[in-house]
């Protein structure tokens, strides 16, 4: 658990979730934006960026849990 711990308090973690979460709300919101107006592949881009962001809240409750902040 000590290894978690580290990890979930470390500069390099923090960075990178910041960065993947600014990167998946940037494909959800041009995969909606494509898919309503019916160009091609926006439904892809909607499931890659909804799904990353799952990813990411998911690393976002086991940090609080584990990690205690």
């Amino acid at each position: 658990m000590a290894g978690l711990k580290d990890l979930f308090h470390s500069r390099a973690y923090h960075v990178f979730m910041k960065k993947l979460m600014i990167y998946a709300l940037i494909v959800l919101v041009l995969g909606i934006v494509f898919w309503v107006c019916k160009l091609p592949g926006g439904s892809v881009m909607t499931i890659v960026g909804g799904g990353i962001l799952i990813f990411w809240a998911l690393f976002f409750l086991l940090g609080k849990i584990v990690g205690g902040n």
